[in-house]
């Protein structure tokens, strides 16, 4: 199943097409060099690419992240749809504009807070969502 969903992905995000009605594509995340955790999501919310700053963010190599669900890093979007129709859930996207913070449980099970930003990115057609994670400062509180 992993594979049948990684070729399918993989047939998505990498058929470019050119010219006027060409839409940009999600980059390779792995390929820049980011200093914060990307984690680029399907629709349904599973993780199909993230950067190494995610992997160590999250205590694990990335290619673990991979075909996790985003529920399990951020278990408290569990409540909220990510999806409204075909764009990206209203209320996350003011949450992510006022900087609201998340808690964030890594691999290992540590729990940390970070402040959660959503893109949506269509591509083909299809909707995906880049989630990028900065963490805070311990001494910052749960908002």
């Amino acid at each position: 199943m992993k594979v049948a969903n990684a070729e399918y992905i993989a047939s998505i995000v990498g058929g470019a097409k050119t010219g006027a009605g060409a839409r940009s594509q999600p980059e390779n995340l792995q390929s820049g060099e980011d200093p914060y955790a990307v984690l680029m999501i399907c629709d349904n919310g599973i993780i199909f690419e993230c950067n190494n700053a995610a992997g160590d963010l999250l205590d694990c190599k990335p290619s673990k992240l991979t075909w996790q669900h985003i529920y399990s890093i951020l278990p408290q979007l569990a409540d909220m749809s990510l999806m409204r129709g075909d764009h990206l859930n209203p209320h996350l996207r003011f949450l992510s504009r006022l900087g609201y913070t998340f808690e964030t449980v890594g691999m290992t099970g540590a729990h940390f807070v970070s402040t959660v930003f959503f893109n949506e990115i269509e591509t083909l057609g299809r909707h995906f969502l880049r989630i990028i994670l900065r963490p805070v400062f311990p001494n910052q509180a749960l908002a």
